[in-house]
């Protein structure tokens, strides 16, 4: 990676996301950017206040946690618009936040800054849940065959670049409830799991995945529950997802299943959209 941009708000959760921007520069070599904004909402003279205020304390904050090299920029504007006007500037290879503060109402009509930022975005968005205290050790990739979640998986392999990898790919079958055989025998689902089995077979071959990451087994069965059972056997430290979000104000677009993995993440999520 060239350049990382971390977005802080000063918060504990943004101190998490700090720090991991701290130790992936530190071992990549990248340039660091940390970015604050103030939101432009303020009057002026107390939004101007407020930022010299958190540039100061920026200041000290970094100094405590490395000496590495890093530029940090407080700026009056859109969160959301600041941010990746910044990351555009310094041609960002990653962006790095902390998990969002829940507001029930904002988020239901705006969606969360995170998915906000990813909607609007093909930078590589990081949202950190967890203490920093080494490199990533296990990471599971969601696999829908798209080039995104291909290319969340290489990004995955980038910033753990020692991880153990799990893939995981999940068979959608319709009315499932009611194509069982008399019997108990689940003979109905055979043709879904080897149509399925074909096709992963086939992308598996022409995508671009990164080395090390293990082919999986099509399993049968709702995506949001049949993914947490494999977050519950493989214990990952980082999820890599691919979203499919085209537009910036509608929430729905990336998908009620990203949607509900950044809201509430089990561990740090590594998020590209294509």
């Amino acid at each position: 990676m060239k350049a990382i941009l971390v977005a802080t708000d000063l918060s504990p959760r943004s101190d998490l996301a700090l720090r991991r921007a701290y130790t992936l520069a530190e071992a990549s070599g990248a340039r660091l950017v940390i970015c604050s904004v103030i939101d432009d909402d303020l009057p002026g003279s107390l939004a101007s206040k407020m930022a010299a205020e958190a540039k100061a304390g920026l200041d000290e904050v970094c100094k405590s946690i490395s000496s590495y090299s890093a530029e940090v920029i407080v700026e009056v504007g859109e969160p959301v618009a600041t941010v990746l006007a910044r990351a555009d500037r310094v041609e960002a290879d990653l962006l790095v936040l902390g998990q969002h503060r829940e507001r029930p109402i904002w988020d239901i009509f705006h969606g969360t800054t995170m998915e906000r930022i990813v909607r609007a975005t093909e930078i590589p968005v990081l949202l950190v849940r967890d203490p920093t205290e080494n490199g990533y050790e296990r990471v599971l990739c969601g696999v829908d065959l798209s080039p995104a979640c291909a290319a969340a998986a290489r990004k995955a392999r980038q910033i753990a670049p020692k991880a153990e990898m799990a893939a995981f790919h999940a068979v959608h079958v319709p009315y499932q409830g009611l194509t069982r055989v008399p019997g108990g025998g689940p003979k109905a689902l055979v043709p879904f799991v080897k149509d399925a089995r074909a096709s992963l077979e086939a992308w598996w071959s022409e995508a671009d995945l990164p080395e090390g990451l293990v082919k999986p087994m099509p399993v049968v069965g709702g995506l949001t529950s049949s993914f947490g059972q494999e977050i519950h056997r493989f214990k990952p430290d980082l999820i890599a997802i691919g979203a499919h979000g085209r537009a910036a104000f509608v929430p729905s677009l990336l998908g009620h299943f990203t949607e509900s993995v950044i809201r509430n993440p089990p561990c740090d999520v590594i998020v590209v959209r294509r």
